[in-house]
């Protein structure tokens, strides 16, 4: 039987289980009306159609959709896209991470120009920059250091699944060139627990087996920490995803994004262990 070791921390962190209970409240106390996210709820394709499918719609805007409730998605929304849902007469629901609404409040109070490091595309990146009533730089590497000024004062805040090897690598360049910064917040707890029950399954395990959608930052961390660790690595968003490359190793190491539901982690960990068609019960995690 392959060995399967899970890592000490997953399942959804509180900002993804905060959202996805309020889409809950929602489908309970609201029967019959208009249910919408702003964009997908959280990164994870078994959540997002499980929604749809109960009448939860993801949906960019509101422009040419029915007036309804829309539920902020995790990684909240710019102060531009919360105007016009208002004024398309929509019901909002604040879904955000308190995280990431701690973020937005601190880049738009910055009294100085604000660097928010980050990877770029990302929709915490865009909703919480989009906060700022100062200028802001996005940093989603060291070479973004080069346009800072040693004249200049800046505050910086991290995107709360940030890659702990870029903030740590921005944070001895930033000191090595003398850059007058001030670092308002860091990676999540969540995020860092994460990576560090990461590290400790590539001490006993040769093959690590991140679930996680492809979207999703913190998984594409895990995944990156661990090939840094030496280990093969694969990013998978359920069952369907695993290889027979995958299969090849007998000693497998399963960790988690911060939006996998439980059942989608316990799926994959049977197949790992016992193979598609075994109908062995996952009891032991």
């Amino acid at each position: 039987m392959r060995r399967v070791t899970m890592a000490s921390v997953f399942g959804f962190c509180k900002g993804v289980e905060n959202s996805v209970a309020l889409a809950e409240k929602l489908i309970a106390e609201h029967p019959g009306e208009k249910l919408y996210t702003t964009g997908d709820l959280i990164h994870n394709r078994a959540v997002v159609e499980d929604l749809r499918a109960r009448g939860v719609e993801s949906i960019s805007g509101p422009e040419g959709h029915e007036k309804g409730i829309a539920l902020v998605r995790a990684h909240g929304i710019t102060p531009d896209e919360y105007r016009r849902y208002k004024e398309a007469g929509f019901g909002i629901v604040d879904g955000t991470c308190r995280l990431v609404r701690r973020n937005q409040r601190l880049i738009a109070e910055s009294k100085k120009p604000t660097l928010f490091i980050g990877k770029e595309g990302h929709p915490e990146t865009i909703s919480t920059m989009a906060h700022s009533t100062m200028p802001c730089m996005l940093i989603s590497s060291v070479s973004d250091l080069d346009r800072l000024s040693k004249e200049v004062g800046y505050n910086a805040v991290i995107q709360t699944t940030a890659s702990q090897e870029l903030v740590s690598a921005v944070k001895e360049e930033i000191v090595r060139q003398g850059f007058n910064v001030s670092f308002l917040t860091d990676v999540c707890n969540s995020s860092a627990r994460r990576r560090e029950a990461v590290r400790k399954l590539c001490t006993s395990c040769d093959t690590i087996v991140v679930v996680g959608d492809v979207h999703s930052a913190n998984s594409q961390a895990l995944r990156a920490l661990a090939e840094k660790e030496g280990r093969r690595a694969f990013l998978i968003q359920d069952v369907s995803d695993i290889t027979p490359e995958i299969l090849e190793s007998d000693n497998i190491g399963l960790t988690a994004g911060a939006s996998v539901p439980m059942n989608v982690i316990k799926n994959v960990r049977r197949f790992l262990k016992y193979g598609e068609n075994s109908g062995t019960a996952d009891t032991d995690g």
